[in-house]
């Protein structure tokens, strides 16, 4: 169907792209059309002004403000409740798993919030990738690496809690229906 080359160079003049587009009879038709036709770039409206997507764009503009205030909310309700099982946890004499699993689950959480708020932070500013700190912040926090990973981390410590959780309930139950037999 083609006869020649498929790839035009850059610098390629405008005798050889003529000769190119001379041998396939539709090219030449299509390069033909091309040259007749004049456009009016100053009665057109540009796609940046276009309302719909002006919508989306503000949409988007402050839904990230909107994470960036859930992530500083939940770090702070995050510190709160760590605070408050670290301290039930060290008064307490009878210290039991579950509390640690606990207490490591709203670590966790914690740090999730931390990281998704200066992912989003990063992400609003702006900021030049450029060099070596620009490779860094591009591989750990623009491509949410480090938020996925303590969401994953979340995810395996709260079935490891469940688990825990059910083995406790059913020795429970166990010895509360020994006891009634």
């Amino acid at each position: 169907m083609f006869s020649g080359q498929f790839l035009i160079p850059c610098c390629a003049g405008a005798d050889s792209l003529e000769t190119m587009t001379a041998e396939n009879s539709t090219a030449d038709e299509t390069a033909r059309q091309n040259v007749n036709t004049t456009f009016d770039y100053t009665t057109q409206a540009a796609a940046f002004f276009n309302p719909t997507w002006q919508v989306a764009n503000a949409v988007e503009f402050y839904f990230q403000y909107a994470i960036i205030a859930v992530g500083i909310f939940g770090t702070a309700a995050n510190a709160l409740v760590l605070y408050g099982l670290v301290a039930y946890h060290v008064r307490e004499t009878k210290k039991r798993a579950i509390n640690l699993l606990l207490i490591n689950q709203n670590l966790l959480d914690l740090s999730s919030c931390i990281l998704v708020t200066v992912t989003y932070c990063i992400n609003v500013s702006n900021i030049n990738l450029t060099g070596a700190l620009g490779h860094y912040l591009c591989t750990i926090f623009i491509s949410d690496n480090a938020h996925n990973c303590t969401l994953f981390a979340s995810i395996i410590n709260l079935l490891t809690t469940s688990a825990m959780s059910c083995l406790t309930c059913n020795r429970l139950t166990c010895s509360i229906t020994s006891v009634l037999v």
